[in-house]
């Protein structure tokens, strides 16, 4: 490929996805890909920065990396960031090898001087042959079709806009432009599986077929449009099993219609992220009340339903309401004492029946209470709210008002005690309204 011809190509993506109104961070190691990555934004009107991660590994090597890209960024005014990570502690914190953690660790870091710096693109040095390398590895270890469908030139979040260039088309670019960059000696090593795919298995490929690299492309541009039809498909049905909001509720019985029905519930699923679609197909025939849960979303089985709901931070457990507080206002509810009855009151108390301070609080293990209407008689309130039919999270919901003794006085919505109740001797009167 000709060197104009890259620069025009380059550019024309660029502006295809409209460079000029958009800050970039680009991910520079020093090595020739992301030094040919940095030479054509450097020729342009792009507004970019630099990041640069020393992890550390190659000793003296690595900090003449980072001192050789810093350098560079000082001649032509580019701003510049850098960070030195310690892999071997972060690979302490869980099962990482070391290109997970490495891997792990700058795009993190990443992340931070983008929201830092308000770039909001970050740009990275991939080209054809990392791609045809994350294809075989993932096609090695038995992934699904996504994991076919390789990097994406954008996909929302990176800019690889070396992706359909090969690994010499750089390398004569920077020879032709007279480029330095730093050599890695770990890449001609075979300690990693990366490695081990480019110098023994791809190779062979390219000499058995020499339009390999065209014919790649090819076949993953096939993958790619079959997964959007799958895609596609995937939406129209999930549009149509799947109603509501936070909670999502679907029926079990339209799910178990669906055939191949596994993977249809990896696609149905992976989105909230569940990895597992056989843990799904064993769930659909869990216990109500039965629960799994993903890093985001729960799912909980409710009789013939399944309730999909986002994982939220969890909000205070625990309210107080004291005697001299006449008024207050929350969850929504409203306290006011009276020496007369609130016609428009949701509950009303009698007052001198309760013992301050008054708290609102969660259900917990063996719960009681009187409720009204049933002569006097203990229930449970497992029981009570069983015999509602609530749904596991409608239960969760449930607050509880009771007194300085704990005994409950309300089930906030549902039922008040028989013993809180008014009679035609009360004088003072709690009355609480729904907002």
């Amino acid at each position: 490929m000709k060197n104009k011809s890259i620069q025009e190509e380059f550019k024309e993506l660029l502006d295809q996805h409209s460079f000029s109104t958009h800050r970039y961070l680009l991910a520079i190691s020093g090595g020739i890909d992301s030094m040919v990555l940095l030479d054509l934004f450097r020729q342009t009107a792009a507004n970019f920065q630099v990041g640069h991660c020393n992890f550390q590994l190659r000793e003296e090597d690595a900090n003449g990396d980072e001192m050789f890209v810093r350098e560079y960024c000082g001649k032509y005014n580019i701003p510049f960031h850098s960070v030195r990570f310690d892999v071997a502690a972060y690979q302490k914190t869980g099962n990482y090898s070391v290109e997970m953690a490495c891997r792990n660790l700058r795009y993190e870091w990443f992340k931070q001087v983008q929201k830092q710096n308000r770039l909001d693109v970050l740009v990275t040095a991939h080209h054809l042959d990392d791609n045809i390398e994350t294809f075989l590895i993932n096609l090695s270890r038995g992934t699904g079709l996504k994991g076919l469908v390789g990097m994406q030139i954008d996909n929302g979040k990176i800019f690889r806009p070396l992706l359909n260039l090969t690994k010499n088309d750089l390398l004569e670019y920077a020879k032709s432009n007279e480029i330095n960059w730093r050599e890695d000696y770990t890449n001609a090593t075979d300690d990693y599986t990366r490695n081990k795919i480019r110098h023994h298995i791809t190779p062979i490929l390219k000499e058995l077929h020499p339009q390999f690299d065209e014919n790649f492309l090819s076949s993953l541009n096939h993958i790619n449009d079959n997964y959007q039809i799958v895609q596609n498909k995937v939406e129209e049905i999930r549009s149509d099993l799947f109603s509501g909001y936070n909670p999502i509720e679907i029926e079990i019985s339209a799910l178990k219609k669906l055939q191949p029905l596994e993977t249809f519930l990896h696609y149905l699923f992976e989105k909230y992220g569940f990895s597992s679609s056989k843990e799904i197909l064993k769930f659909l025939d869990a216990e109500t009340g039965s629960e799994i849960k993903s890093a985001t979303y729960r799912l909980i089985k409710n009789r013939e339903n399944l309730l999909l709901q986002k994982i939220e931070e969890e909000n205070e457990d625990e309210l107080t309401i004291f005697d001299e507080l006449i008024e207050i206002n929350s969850l929504n509810l409203k306290f006011v004492k009276s020496i007369n009855p609130h016609e428009n009151a949701t509950e009303i108390v009698d007052f001198t029946s309760i013992l301050f301070p008054l708290k609102l609080r969660k259900v917990k293990e063996g719960d009681f209470f009187y409720p009204i209407g049933m002569k006097g008689q203990k229930k449970l309130l497992s029981k009570f709210m069983k015999d509602l039919k609530l749904s596991k999270l409608e239960k969760e919901k449930v607050w509880l008002l009771c007194d300085q003794k704990d005994q409950i006085i309300w089930v906030v919505n549902h039922r008040l005690d028989e013993r809180f109740k008014t009679t035609e001797t009360s004088k003072n009167f709690l009355n609480i309204t729904v907002c």
